[in-house]
């Protein structure tokens, strides 16, 4: 944690491990391990631990990866979807996409 311009990767790993975790019966469940990352991921904004860039840059990375990652959890696409909408929703992530884009410019 003590590299900043890396939080993308935790929280791509992160992410990553819990759709693999939840896999198939992520819609099932009442909770589920993407829903504690998105819990955490948004504890740690509200801190100002990791910021709502790093977070928008590893949903980007973890999309650029779904191809491989729907080979083992075939939810994924949706899950991931799922993800970016509790994100915005916990303050992780700008209301709009484009208000990154006019952030960042």
């Amino acid at each position: 944690m003590d590299a900043p311009h890396f939080h993308h990767e935790l929280l791509k790993r992160g992410v990553r491990i819990a759709m693999e975790k939840d896999g198939m019966d992520h819609a099932d469940a009442a909770s589920s391990a993407l829903d504690a990352m998105a819990a955490l991921f948004s504890f740690l904004v509200k801190n100002a631990i990791v910021s709502e860039y790093q977070v928008a840059k590893g949903i980007s990375r973890l999309s650029k990866l779904m191809p491989d990652m729907k080979l083992d959890v075939p939810a994924a696409p949706g899950m991931l979807a799922e993800f970016e909408e509790m994100a915005r929703e916990g303050g992780c992530l700008p209301s709009a996409p484009n208000d990154a884009k006019r952030a960042n410019a």
